[in-house]
């Protein structure tokens, strides 16, 4: 095994020999990350604060342990937010750690204040592992407090042309438009829900 090998196993949920892999290798992160996974938080809370100083994720991760401990004393950043949330959220749901993710998602609203793309991160996961109610409980609150986002309207456009509910499609995307009007996604969707309409 090799570090891609055993980086792609355990994003595809085969975490079989990939703590062994990454421990051997000092692989300290991904070592911390099987360890959430193998529900040992004090041994990744371990691995984190040795790496806190030198690697801005694990900062993340410490966080993320907080969150589900229920213990808050550190802030995520904002960029730990944009750049981890989906992928951390994705992992656990992935490894049917749903107890971890209701715990972390009951500080939405604390994320919120921090990156208000924070709802539309959570919705977004939650729509792409199939989870279609509470995807939308967390894209409307998206709508409901960050209104000005394009993505979030291109995001609901999308599902609601899933859905076969074209008017609101519509809506969506010209909504979206209006405050990005050059957003190729948007444009190139509204053209094909136009033409088949």
């Amino acid at each position: 095994m090799d570090y891609l090998t055993a980086k792609k196993d355990f994003l595809n949920g085969k975490i079989q020999g990939c703590k062994n892999y990454f421990k051997s290798r000092n692989y300290r992160l991904e070592q911390g990350y099987c360890e959430i996974i193998l529900d040992n938080l004090s041994g990744a809370k371990e691995i984190f604060e040795g790496l806190k100083d030198e690697d801005f994720r694990a900062h993340w991760c410490l966080v993320m342990l907080e969150f589900i401990k229920g213990e808050v004393s550190l802030y995520p950043t904002y960029f730990e937010l944009r750049n981890f949330l989906e992928i951390d959220l994705n992992i656990f749901i992935m490894y049917c750690k749903g107890e971890y993710v209701e715990k972390i998602v009951r500080y939405a609203d604390f994320m919120y204040t921090i990156n208000p793309e924070t709802y539309k991160f959570i919705g977004r996961v939650f729509l792409n592992n199939g989870l279609k109610p509470q995807a939308m409980f967390f894209l409307k609150r998206a709508k409901d407090r960050f209104y000005q986002d394009p993505e979030l309207h291109y995001i609901l456009a999308e599902v609601y042309k899933a859905d076969g509910d074209i008017d609101l499609c519509k809506k969506a995307l010209e909504t979206c438009l209006e405050i990005l009007p050059n957003y190729a996604p948007a444009k190139a969707l509204l053209h094909q829900v136009k033409a088949s309409n």
